[in-house]
């Protein structure tokens, strides 16, 4: 079923389908998508027996005579819609995809390639929809990963995803977005600005179906094998049915490392971040000792480590809302501060975005707090 003048992994592509299920016969990087193509061209597979057995169903979709058609036809939709194709016979094609198993046969782009080789790149991903707790985490992370010069992957998808995109745009970064369906029309629609701005500022917009083509819920673990791509993946809040945990997985099988960041323990939305925590996740305690995990030094922002001068007070208060966010009258009494002394801290953690007031007269510790925290001690500072 060769073609001439035909990249075979397109014709492998074509046959695989990018349906909701993986044909793993047909993205297996140890394979030549040569003989694939060959075995499809023989009428009767016994009359090579040195070819390797494929499932009838794999011979069904090489036999198809439709594959060049199919083929062509994703070439000319993408150039229609002013896409790039890129398959493992490009220099272009990202370095980190190309061993790994289940290879993508074919990607769909927008925007700037080199982007997809830039190191180093962590996939950010997690709940679509964060609490405030979240929310400030997946922030506060992915600004300090950018800001040192991190690349983030992520899935452009509501919650999680939306804010690490938006982090690093705001970081003057680049980031990747990894959809699951088809480029020319972007899931949700209500990120097509947010999907732009990735482009207008030298990011890459990256799809395996071909457009025309919608993502079904199937889809996403394909989405979700291409972000584990990254060089490490940080999960902030993802329930136990999550795909950010397929992510996490996905990654771990390919030898990469995994971070998670711890939620409160009443949380639902943080018991797939424990879970993985348990199976050997590391813990992402804040953006710095991350960054130290990874490799990476730069000077971060001062908002963003552990640069703010806590006075005993207001240390006393962070530690209270480590527990999880307080009515702002119960971190009073368990912080043990009289309410003269508890009004200054609250006032000045608010004004270094520290402390958060959130609806309810509830107050949460951001990472930036905790982080300040943690570092105090016993000397930081001075009241």
């Amino acid at each position: 079923m060769h073609v001439r003048g035909m990249d075979p992994y397109l014709l492998l592509a074509a046959a695989e389908g990018c349906e909701p299920g993986l044909v793993p016969a047909l993205l297996d990087p140890a394979s030549d998508p040569t003989e694939l193509l060959r075995l499809g061209a023989i009428a009767d597979e016994s009359e090579d027996e040195s070819a390797p057995r494929l499932p009838p169903r794999v011979l069904r979709r090489l036999r198809s005579p439709d594959l060049p058609h199919v083929a062509a036809a994703w070439l000319e939709r993408a150039q229609q819609h002013g896409l790039q194709v890129l398959t493992p016979a490009d220099d272009g094609y990202p370095p980190s995809l190309r061993d790994v198993a289940l290879r993508p046969n074919a990607l769909f782009l927008r925007g700037d390639i080199n982007a997809l080789a830039a190191t180093p790149a962590l996939a950010v991903v997690g709940s679509r929809t964060p609490t405030p707790y979240g929310q400030d985490a997946a922030h506060q992370f992915a600004h300090a990963l950018a800001s040192a010069g991190a690349t983030l992957w992520s899935g452009l998808a509501r919650g999680i995803d939306a804010i690490a995109h938006r982090a690093c745009l705001r970081a003057g970064s680049k980031t990747i977005a990894v959809l699951a369906g088809g480029l020319d029309q972007i899931y949700p629609p209500e990120h097509e600005a947010l999907a732009a701005e990735i482009v207008e500022n030298g990011g890459c917009l990256v799809a395996e179906l071909p457009p025309g083509r919608r993502a079904q819920r199937g889809h996403f673990p394909r989405r979700n094998r291409i972000l584990a791509a990254a060089d490490a993946v940080l999960v902030i809040e993802a329930g136990r049915t999550s795909g950010a945990l397929q992510t996490a997985r996905f990654s771990a099988e390919q030898g990469r490392p995994v971070f998670a960041v711890p939620g409160p323990w009443t949380s639902e939305r943080s018991r797939g971040c424990h879970d993985l925590l348990r199976e050997g996740a590391q813990v992402a305690n804040d953006p710095a000792d991350l960054l130290r995990d990874l490799g990476v030094t730069a000077a971060i922002e001062p908002k963003t480590a552990h640069a703010l001068q806590a006075t005993a007070d207001e240390v006393a208060l962070l530690r209270t809302l480590a527990l999880g966010p307080r009515p702002a009258d119960l971190a009073q009494r368990e912080s043990g501060l009289e309410r003269p002394r508890f009004l200054q801290a609250r006032y000045r953690l608010e004004q270094h975005g520290a402390l958060r007031l959130l609806p309810g007269d509830l107050l949460l510790a951001t990472s930036v707090g905790l982080a300040a925290a943690r570092h105090r001690g016993g000397t930081v500072g001075a009241s």
